[in-house]
């Protein structure tokens, strides 16, 4: 759904993952869907995720740093 699904639906994906993000990207099979939301959201829905990511609590930098869903972001 995110690859091919209509941008309406990848918006409800998006939105439902809102929250929940950090935690999400430290699963094992979530931090995939995670990650192709970043890559197939729009701008406004990328600058989203990732402003939940950096502002996150410091307590967990260091699991998000360790994480190849960091190297996504940086790219």
């Amino acid at each position: 759904m995110l690859e091919r699904g209509r941008p309406q639906e990848r918006s409800q994906i998006i939105s439902k993952l809102s929250g929940h993000v950090v935690q999400l990207s430290q699963h094992k099979f979530a931090s995939n869907v995670v990650e192709k939301c970043l890559e197939y959201g729009d701008a406004s829905e990328r600058e989203v995720l990732i402003a939940e990511i950096i502002a996150h609590d410091e307590q967990n930098d260091n699991l998000l740093v360790s994480s190849n869903f960091v190297i996504l972001i940086a790219s």
